[in-house]
């Protein structure tokens, strides 16, 4: 019983460290039956050392947003491309636009609304907010600037002009 008195307390300060506020309270109500052969003891002590490894890490991780999706960025001579993987993210979650010089893709995943009633006993994708930021090569017409979505990828597509990139020029160092 000490084991879960201290499990319990740890989780209490994960949630306080990560989200920023205390945990909130349960009753009889938000909990949920563990499904036959899961020792809940043990499955509990299993997710308080996975929130302390994701503390941990999280300590070093950049604050952008809550998960970060991946991406691939390509050039050809006449445009600047990139592509973000955004599964289960629906256009109207989605902005895009330019400022100071990179495209900026902000939105979010919504947590599965069909599962609210079941017990999580693993989560390995994310949901939440996001941001991506890419700096626009120089020579690019962010007017002409299309995006699309299909298949949960994101392909932004800026036309460039080969002839506007400015040439490569050395700079002795003394």
């Amino acid at each position: 019983m000490q084991e879960l008195k201290q499990a319990l307390k740890e989780v209490q300060g994960l949630h306080q460290k990560i989200l920023g506020h205390a945990a909130p309270e349960l009753g009889p109500q938000d909990y949920f039956p563990f499904p036959a052969g899961v020792d809940p003891l043990r499955h509990a002590l299993w997710e308080v050392e996975q929130l302390g490894q994701i503390s941990e890490r999280a300590a070093f991780a950049p604050r952008v947003g809550a998960w970060l999706p991946p991406a691939d960025s390509f050039a050809t001579p006449d445009e600047f491309i990139v592509c973000i993987e955004l599964p289960s993210v629906s256009r109207e979650d989605l902005k895009v636009f330019v400022l100071g010089g990179e495209c900026i893709v902000r939105g979010e995943r919504k947590p599965p609304v069909h599962l609210t009633k079941a017990r999580p006993l693993g989560l390995e994708r994310p949901w939440g907010p996001f941001e991506r930021r890419f700096v626009i090569p120089v020579g690019s017409h962010v007017d002409r600037m299309t995006a699309k979505v299909s298949g949960g990828l994101l392909e932004i597509r800026i036309p460039m002009d080969a002839a506007n990139v400015p040439q490569q020029q050395k700079v002795e160092v003394e």
